[in-house]
This record gives C-alpha cells, structure tokens and sequence, in this order.
C-alpha cells in the first residue's frame, strides 16, 4: 500500500515537472488540399559543462642532510706490564730457612684514554615547492531544444476553423469541430511532414 502511494507520487511528480519543463506552440496550415496541424515543443534539457581551471599551490617535501659532527669519546684500555715482584721461596729441607727472590709478572691497568670521532648526524628539513594543477570544475546549465511535429489533420477549408487547446494537463492537444480524415486523401497525407 504504501509502495503505490510512492510511485503514484512520484510519477505525478515527474508529469509535473515534464509539463513546467515543456513549452507547446500549435499553428494550422493548409497546404495541396490538405489541414496540417504544427507542433513546436521547446523542452528543457540539462547540459553538464567540464573546464579545467589552474590551480598553484605549495607543497613541502622532506629533505635529508646528513653531516659529520666531531665527537670527543672517552674509553678504557687495558696496559700489561711484566713487573718484578718479590717473594719468599721454600726449599724441600723444611729446617731451612726461606729465601727471598724475584719474579717477573705480568701486571694489568687500566687506562682512561679519549679520542676524536667524526659522528654521521641526519637531519630533516622541510622544502617548499610550488607546484600547478589542472582541476576539473564541472557545471550544469539549462540547453532548450525544439522538436517540430507535422500531422495531417484532414482536408483544408472543412467548416469551423479548427481551435488548439495547449495548456492540457498531459502536454498534448484538443482539437474542437475537427473532422475524421476521410479515406479517400489517404495516399494525399502518406508522404508528408513528419
């Protein structure tokens, strides 16, 4: 139920529309014996327009510098060194005395030593540049188009002049005192206007 309330809606919303959009002009003219009737309906249409405009902007990329930086390092070393250190020796005669004598031994120190180094340091900086870009601007403008229609109406000077009626709800037309065409023009109306 509520689905055909919603298409009946719309579909009375796109005849109105169509009909504001539609502009019909109806004029009669006789030619070779025979009523024509002439339809000229200028319609609106929508036209999408795409120009490409320039833009400049600035954009900042990352730059990286790397320099070399001096450093002073402290650090520890180890210096051996054989040293004469003295000491008492026993013999296997446990009634004799003990005798002092020297030895050479290695003997470890540690020295603090410092020492220029050249440190690699990376710095970012941002640069600016200028850069230039096509951009699409897309616009929407109102295009009339006509169409003309000719129909043959049926044989001229027949009575009543005919009267149009261009302001119907559908957009069409009413013809008032209009006669059937009859069959014997028939091959008259074949070949021309549409």
């Amino acid at each position: 139920m509520i689905h055909r309330k919603l298409i009946v809606a719309s579909l009375a919303l796109g005849a109105l529309v169509t009909a504001s959009l539609r502009a019909d002009e109806v004029e009669y003219f006789d030619q070779n014996g025979v009523r024509y009737q002439k339809i000229r309906q200028v319609t609106q249409k929508p036209i999408s327009e795409t120009r490409y405009e320039s833009r400049q902007y600035t954009t900042y990329q990352p730059r990286y510098t790397t320099d070399l930086q001096e450093s002073v390092r402290t650090y520890q070393v180890p210096v051996t060194e054989q040293q004469w250190v003295p000491g008492y020796q026993r013999t296997l005669n446990i009634f004799a005395p003990p005798v002092l004598s020297y030895r050479l031994v290695p003997v470890t120190r540690w020295e603090t030593r410092t020492e220029t180094v050249r440190v690699p340091i990376t710095r970012q900086d941002y640069v600016a540049q200028q850069r230039v870009e096509q951009i699409p601007i897309t616009t929407q403008r109102l295009a009339q188009e006509t169409h003309e229609h000719v129909i043959p109406i049926g044989p001229s000077g027949s009575g009543a002049p005919l009267v149009a009626n261009s302001n119907s709800a559908s957009g069409g037309t009413r013809l008032d005192n209009s006669q059937p065409a009859s069959s014997n023009n028939e091959g008259v109306w074949n070949g021309v206007g549409r």
